[in-house]
Formats: C-alpha cells, sequence, structure tokens
C-alpha cells in the first residue's frame, strides 16, 4: 500500500525512498554490492526516519548511502525509543517513553514524566497528525515489571501530544499520557490506513486495539480483535510486534519466560481500512522470539531469537521467513547465528528497518549489524556483522520504532548483467494510469524510453544509470521517481583450472587424495583481479548453472582421478561465469609410520622441531623436509610446523612430515618418538692438593656411552696437575650429550677457627668451626685421630675424656687438635660391691686444684672434696639414702660446672 498522497494536502508530488539489494557473498561474507536510491524529486522527500536516536546515547543519521554515527542524543534507553524528523530529514524530536527531547537535545517544556518505560521492548512510535504538519502523538507502553505488584499497577497504553510551533519552533508537549487502556504489553507498531490517516496497534492477552489518528486527533475508541492465542502471564509480554510497510500483515513475538523459557511467532491479515487483525497463524515456538521486522517489499519476515537447551537460552539466530509460500514455517531460514561467547544477553534485540531500506539488528554493543537486502530469499539477504560503527557508544535491545508504511517500496529491479534484459516492475495499491520511463542511457537510442507499465530494457554498457519514472494514478497526484542502477560485466575467466595433488590415500596408487579448494579460489582471484568477486565450487554443472548444493569445505577428497569440479564466479550473483576445476593426482607413496625417533628432551616434556628434521634428513637426504600436526596437513603442505616450535610429548605422540623433490610428489609418513633424558650431571668442582708432585682425578660416578675431553681425551676420567677449567661432553646410550665442567682449584689452608665443646652436660658435644675462608667442600672431620671421619663437623654423646682433633681435605692435607671433654659419673651405686661405689671426677689429673661441693636436695651442704679424691655417698660417715644430689665444681681456671648425679644404694 502506498498512500503518502493523503498525508498533506499541500504536497502535490509524493516521495517515496526505496532501495533493492543486490549479493555479495564470498566465502559466506556477504557484501554490499550496490544500492539503488527511489527517490521523488518533490521539493519534500519521505525522510522521517532520518534520524535515529537508541541504545546508551547512540544514534545514527541516514544523509549517505551508509548511516554516519552521532554522539550527541540523550536517550539511554534498555530498550524502546522513538524519533521523527521533518519530511526532507530535519530532525524534530524524539524520546524514550518517558522523556522528549527537541532537536537541540534539550528536553522539551513539559516533556518528562511520559507514562513509558525505558525497558519496555517497543516504549514508544511518534504519529504525525495526518492534517497539521505541527502535531504529533507520542504513544507509549509500561514495562512488563510494572504488572508484578497490585500496589504499583502498570500505567498501561497512553499518549501525549507534541505541538512544534511552541517554544520557537523547537515544540512542547501539550497533553501528557491520556489513558487508553489501564493494562497493555510492550508492544506498539503503526501503519496508514486506507484512507491516508493512521492506526496505532497494542495488543493485550489475546485482543489486538487499533487506534486510528486522524486529523482530529486520536480515536480513544479501539477496534478490537479477538484471537485464538492468549498470553496470560504479564511475564511473557515481552516482544516485538511490526505491521509490514504495505498494511496487510502483522507479525508479533512472545518472548516467554514462565513456565519455561521459550518463543512464539504468529503472523495475521490487518485490515487498513477497518484496522481489525484476523487469520492467525501460528510459524514458530522454537526460540525464544524477540525482534521481528518485514522486508520493504512486505513479502520476506525476519526475527531474531535465542536457541533454548534444556531450558537455557544460548546464542542468537536470525531466521527468514517468506511469507509468500504456502508452507510459511517450511521456507525457514537461518540469515545468521552469533556464536555463545560472542553475545550473553537473555534477549535476542530488536529488528528494525532503516530509511536505506536495509534491516538493523540492537545487540549490546559498539556497532550495529544488517540485513543488506531483505527483499531476497535465503543467503541472498547479505547479512553482515558489525556492519555500522557507533564509535564509543553502544546499543542495547531496541531500535527507534516508526510508522512502518514510511519503509515501503513500489518498485522491484531485476537482471543487472550486461546484455541482459532488466525488468522494472511495478507494484502500488492505487491505480496506475501511466509511467514515462528514461532509462538514463542514451546510447541505445530510441530504446531509452517507454511508456509500459513494466518495462524492460538493454542497457548499452556496464556502469551507473540514472533511471527516471512519471508515475500518473487515478486517485492521488502524479509521482516522479529516479533510480540508480548499477550494470555489471560478466566476470572473465579461464575456461580450466588444474589443481595438482599428491597420492595420498591408504592405497598410495588409487588416484584419491585430498585436495585444497582455496588454492583454485586463489589462482581463479588472481586471473580475475577483482578481491570482490564471489567464487563457489560445485560438483555437477547443473548445481553451478542453479547456484544450489555448492561445496561448503574448502578441503575435498575427489571421487575418480582428473574429477572435474565447477567454479561459479560473480561479482553480482547473477552475472556469474563458470570454470571447470580439475583435480589431478600425481602417484606418491604413503609411508605409514616410517620410523620411532628417541629424541633427547629439552625439558621434562617437551621436544624441538629441529632435532625431528636433523634424524629424518639421514633418511632423506635430498628431498625438502616439512613436519605436520595431522596427516591432512602435510599432505596439503598446510600449518608447518617451524623447526624453533617446541611440543608437549604429553599431548603430541605422532608427528606427520611430508618429503618433496622440486615439484615431484615425495612421500607422506609419520613418526613415533621415544622421549630420552638427557644426562642428569652438574658441573663439578675439586681441589688440586698443595703438594709439588700433587694431582687430581676428573672422574663421575656414572658411567656414560662416550666421553670427549677438552684435552682430547675420550676416556672416562682424566688426571691434572694444574688448576683450570676442564669440560668434558658425555653422551649417554640414548646417544643424547651433556657437558660438563670440572672446575680444579687450588686446595685453600685449613685453619680451625675454634673447638666449640660442652661438656659436663647430659649429653656432651664438639663442634669444629674452620675460619671462613675455607671452602668447606670435600672436608672431612676426625674426633679419634683419624680413625674414622665425617663430612659433619658436629659430634654428640662425647664421653668424657682426652679427643685427639682431625681436620682434612679428602686426599690432601689435614691439620690436628688434642681437646679435652669433662664429665662426671650420671650415677654410683655405694653399697659395697666394689662396682661403682664411689663418685668422682673422670681424668681428674686434667683438672688439678678443683674443689667439688655436693648438696641435698634441700640445698644443704653434704661434702666437699678435691679433684683427686672421691664421693662415697656418706654425710659425716653416715650412709645418705638414695636419691638426686646436686654438685658445684669450681675448676682452678675459675670456671664454675653445676650439675647433678644420682646415687641408687
Amino acid at each position: 500500500m502506498n498512500s503518502f498522497g493523503f498525508l498533506f494536502d499541500s504536497i502535490d508530488i509524493l516521495n517515496n525512498f526505496n532501495v533493492i539489494a543486490v549479493l555479495d557473498m564470498k566465502r559466506s561474507t556477504l557484501k554490499l554490492f550496490c544500492i539503488f536510491l527511489f527517490l521523488s524529486v518533490s521539493v519534500n522527500a519521505q525522510r522521517e526516519t532520518a534520524h535515529w536516536f537508541f541504545g546508551a546515547n547512540a544514534g545514527l543519521h541516514f544523509d549517505s548511502e551508509v548511516p554516519t554515527s552521532v554522539d550527541i542524543g540523550q536517550v539511554d534507553s534498555l530498550e524502546g525509543c522513538a524519533s521523527i524528523s521533518t519530511a526532507d530529514g530535519a530532525l524534530l524530536f524524539y524520546t524514550d517513553g518517558i522523556t522528549v527531547w527537541n532537536r537541540e537535545h534539550q528536553i522539551m517544556p513539559n516533556g518528562t514524566g511520559l507514562a513509558g518505560s525505558w525497558s519496555s521492548t517497543q516504549s514508544s512510535i511518534i504519529i504525525p497528525n495526518p492534517g497539521n504538519p505541527n502535531l504529533f502523538y507520542v504513544f507509549t507502553t509500561d514495562v512488563v515489571d510494572a504488572y508484578s505488584t497490585a500496589t504499583a499497577p502498570s500505567n498501561g497504553f497512553n499518549y501525549s501530544v507534541v505541538d512544534m510551533s511552541l517554544n520557537g519552533g523547537m515544540g512542547a508537549v501539550t497533553v501528557k499520557n491520556v489513558n487508553l487502556l489501564a493494562n497493555t504489553s510492550e508492544k506498539v507498531s503503526a501503519t496508514l490506513s486506507s484512507d491516508g490517516n493512521y492506526w496505532v496497534i497494542t495488543h493485550r492477552i489475546n485482543s489486538f486495539y487499533a487506534y486510528k489518528v486522524t486529523t482530529a486527533g486520536v480515536n480513544q475508541t479501539p477496534t478490537v480483535s479477538s484471537t485464538p492465542n492468549a498470553v496470560t502471564d504479564f511475564r511473557n509480554i515481552r516482544g516485538n510486534m511490526k505491521i509490514s510497510p504495505n498494511g496487510s500483515t502483522l507479525a508479533i513475538a512472545h518472548t516467554i519466560f514462565e513456565p519455561n523459557q521459550t518463543g512464539e511467532l504468529f503472523i495475521y491479515d490487518f485490515d487498513a481500512t477497518t484496522g481489525m487483525v484476523s487469520n492467525e497463524q501460528f510459524i514458530s515456538s522454537e526460540i525464544a522470539f524477540y525482534g521481528v521486522e518485514f522486508s520493504s517489499s512486505s513479502e520476506l519476515l525476519y526475527t531474531s531469537g535465542k536457541v533454548i537447551l534444556s531450558n537455557f537460552l544460548t546464542k542468537i539466530q536470525l531466521l527468514q521467513y517468506d511469507l509468500t509460500a504456502n508452507d510459511i514455517p517450511a521456507t525457514r531460514h537461518v540469515v545468521h547465528d552469533y556464536p555463545t561467547a560472542q553475545v550473553t544477553p537473555s534477549l535476542a534485540g530488536s529488528l528494525q528497518l532503516g530509511l536505506d531500506k536495509r534491516i538493523y539488528h540492537a545487540l549490546p554493543v559498539s556497532y550495529l549489524s544488517t540485513i543488506n537486502f531483505p527483499n531476497l530469499v535465503g543467503a541472498s539477504c547479505g547479512f553482515e556483522l558489525a556492519s555500522v560503527d557507533l564509535d564509543d557508544r553502544f546499543a542495547r535491545f531496541g531500535l527507534p520504532a516508526a510508522v512502518q508504511s514510511f519503509f515501503e517500496s513500489i518498485i522491484k529491479i531485476e537482471n543487472f548483467c550486461l546484455g541482459d534484459t532488466t525488468n522494472f516492475t511495478v507494484n502500488s495499491d492505487n491505480t496506475i494510469t501511466g509511467i514515462q520511463w528514461d532509462f538514463g542511457d542514451p546510447a541505445s537510442g530510441t530504446a531509452n524510453t517507454s511508456t509500459a507499465i513494466n518495462p524492460t530494457h538493454i542497457f548499452s554498457s556496464a556502469g551507473v544509470f540514472t533511471v527516471t519514472a512519471t508515475v500518473s494514478f487515478a486517485n492521488i497526484p502524479n509521482q516522479l521517481f529516479i533510480e540508480t542502477v548499477i550494470i555489471e560485466e560478466t566476470p572473465n575467466i579461464a575456461s580450466l583450472y588444474v589443481l595438482v595433488q599428491c597420492d595420498g590415500g591408504v592405497d598410495d596408487t588409487d588416484g584419491i587424495s585430498l585436495f585444497d579448494l582455496d588454492n583454485v579460489i586463489n589462482r581463479i582471484e588472481e586471473d580475475h583481479g577483482n578481491d570482490d568477486i564471489t567464487i563457489v565450487l560445485f560438483e555437477t554443472i547443473d548445481d553451478a548453472l542453479a547456484n544450489e548444493n555448492g561445496i561448503t569445505s574448502n578441503l575435498y577428497v575427489n571421487d575418480v582421478n582428473n574429477q572435474l569440479l565447477y567454479a561459479r564466479v560473480f561479482v553480482y550473483v547473477d552475472c556469474f561465469a563458470i570454470a571447470q576445476i580439475r583435480l589431478q593426482v600425481n602417484a606418491g607413496s604413503n609411508l605409514g609410520v616410517h620410523d620411532t625417533i628417541s629424541i633427547c628432551e629439552l625439558d621434562t616434556t617437551s621436544i624441538a622441531i629441529s632435532e625431528v628434521i636433523t634424524q629424518l634428513q639421514d633418511d632423506f637426504p635430498q628431498g625438502t623436509l616439512s613436519i605436520h600436526e595431522t596427516r591432512n596437513q602435510a599432505l596439503l603442505q598446510n600449518n608447518q610446523l617451524s623447526a624453533t616450535t617446541v611440543i608437549d610429548v604429553n599431548a603430541v605422540d605422532e608427528l606427520f612430515f611430508r618429503v618433496s623433490y622440486g615439484t615431484t610428489c615425495g612421500f607422506v609418513g609419520s613418526v613415533l618418538f621415544a622421549v630420552a633424558e638427557r644426562p642428569s650431571i652438574t658441573d663439578q668442582e675439586v681441589f688440586l692438593c698443595n703438594a709439588a708432585d700433587a694431582s687430581v682425578v676428573l672422574a663421575f660416578e656414572e658411567t656414560f656411552a662416550s666421553y670427549l675431553w677438552s684435552t682430547n681425551e675420550t676416556t672416562s676420567s682424566i688426571t691434572v696437575d694444574a688448576i683450570g677449567n676442564y669440560s668434558v661432553i658425555v653422551t649417554n646410550a640414548a646417544g643424547c650429550e651433556k657437558e660438563v665442567t670440572f672446575t680444579v682449584l687450588q686446595e685453600p689452608e685449613l685453619l680451625i677457627d675454634r673447638i666449640d665443646i660442652r661438656d659436663f652436660q647430659d649429653v656432651n658435644t664438639i663442634t669444629i668451626v674452620l675460619t671462613n675462608e675455607v671452602n668447606l667442600e670435600n672436608i672431612e672431620y676426625s674426633i679419634n685421630g683419624g680413625a674414622t671421619f665425617s663430612t659433619a663437623n658436629r659430634f654428640e654423646n662425647i664421653y668424657p675424656g682426652v679427643y685427639d682433633i682431625v681436620v682434612r681435605h679428602v686426599d690432601c692435607s689435614e691439620i690436628t687438635e688434642t681437646i679435652l671433654v669433662g664429665g662426671f659419673p650420671e650415677y654410683f651405686t655405694p653399697n659395697g660391691d666394689t662396682i661403682n661405689d664411689r663418685w668422682e671426677l673422670l681424668k681428674k689429673e686434667y683438672y688439678p686444684n678443683a674443689n667439688i661441693a655436693v648438696f641435698d636436695r634441700y640445698g644443704k651442704n653434704i661434702v666437699n672434696i678435691k679433684s683427686e679424691d672421691a664421693w662415697d655417698g656418706t654425710y659425716r660417715g653416715i650412709p645418705l639414702p638414695s636419691g638426686d644430689y646436686w654438685y658445684k665444681l669450681t675448676l682452678e681456671s675459675g670456671r664454675v660446672v653445676t650439675g647433678h648425679v644420682t646415687m641408687r644404694r
């Protein structure tokens, strides 16, 4: 339906804006190839949607082929918003459903407190008054959360009035929050009525409410349509609703959260004369639907939703349905799968037609994605991820709602290849009485013009052509339309390409192998010299002509030797050339597991690829070797591991190699490997004794397979008589080498700093301390004159007596010193058996003039004796009882020692 002629009585020439999209697909990447702008030449143009403000202060201006980002918007909305511009694209005002901002991005007088919500799916929509260009109506919906409590009920469905003649032309809100429904959903859409007015539609439970906006204002008595499907739980009222641009179809998405996470997608017939909604058609419940949008031709429906897995929402999908088909659900096409890790929100984001007739998709990121050619079926619709950069601003889940009729297309153009017949088809609900065409192609002579309603034209050359059409209508004023058409040449490529591979199957003589089809794609691109071409490969010529059943993987196993594939090459999808691809397999050898190689480790679990190459080169001395992780990589010569690559042998137990001899096929095989440890020895330090004829033997405790000394000797040990560094390379049985250095030092002079003696103790100890300059390695100690030695310098449990201390460098010099360890017996037994009857100082001959005083447990002095005497356990001749007694020893040197002794009778 095209009824813009009823908008304003003063407009004689109507305006429209149409985009026809063309596919350019290259390795699953869809690019914008050409855009056909369909404009009127009136002073005014229908550009009411030229400005968008949405998300977190994000904005777009549709002033060129690709919208440009603006960063001065004041909207900070999680979901819904709306904006409106003049017919020639000058911004008027915008809203998030709560606040209204004017074109200077300032809040309008009385422009706060509207009854919408920044978290409602479609919080607001702006409708012009059909007869007064200064009056606008802002319709608002409330958020799902408002229905969760009876104490704070929903604001429902309301409208407010904006008068742009006020505030110096900046506008003001004159009427606010006129309630139309006490309760509604988060859905609203609008379209032109058949008489040139507007319908505004919302939804509640199982009913649609259509309110008519005329020159008299908003008719508060709605047209109510009841439908079979009902949404009874307020928690399930999220999701978008849209009217098709031609006003004939309504689509609605229900995002279901209770009792389980799911979704519902329905379409209905809409009557633009009566406002009635009818003929409910269930489309799907397979994903949690959220966004919906129609193509500008109204023939295709797009929707966004989250895939449900075990009652959990996972990745986001964009789907397409063909509304012209008899079985609409069966036409389901996945436009794009967003990976789960790429977007994590619980909602799938809104879809919205733009002024350029592309469909935009919003998610909480710093860009929008687009469906560039929404009027084309299947992959031709041309999804492009992150196509619109929002600079440092962010989208969220919503995009600005608008009157869907603003986006209607009435002309379809087909066939853009040079030499083909280009068709122009006009489709309008208004009766067309005549069209005067000018194809902008004067080189075509008299064929440059036509008066046919749906003409054809063969353009004289490739290039850009401006086509004009003056359309006469029976019931509305005439319109002049302008289109820019780009005619493309068919690619000029070779008719045959040969792709050669070595035989790499289990049977290396069967002519079957694995091919990397990217190699031939790259060659075609180089021949054509155009990075924008698309190349799709097929197994049969029929599939290539039909552009069906394309080969989806770049890795391909041929069926027979010299098998033919077919490449369809194009810039624009219909302007294609076809080339044959011959898959030629040359003889080669599959070695299978070639060998098991012992590899010396770099560390406990790693292997250097250079070591693998070194050992294989002995078997293939004239060949070029490459190492790979898989057999296919070796066959295709992809992902070659560099010589410096280190792999973890715990994770990789087999590597694959390819041997080439120039361009001739060689061998493909694999190696298993056993990891061998390098010799686990460290550098050594030894001493040369201080003697004129001294020498020292350099040797290891371990035994190795071979030795190579820096003195050129190959024995397991060598004898040297000079200080310095001597190195040796040792090789173990696995062939792994290790270089070790022996540092020969002059024997340092041995000097005893002190000997710490702790005697007259329960446990006597001797500690020998050398001077700090002495290196303590290879030092041994003895306290029995050298009868036995220890590497420890501390001796414990020493019985009182005289000890000969010896300290030596092993196999070198030594020093000696004699010490005395004093002490008493720990107990004695004065029972007259002549065994241990007396208590006396041990080694007393070494303690002349020492005095010993004995005390009982009360501190009473029992006896005083000289060091040469002994105590018999009596006090003044009377035997004392068994028990502990304390002593005090005073040596001639003045040293005082205290302790105790036990007497047992």
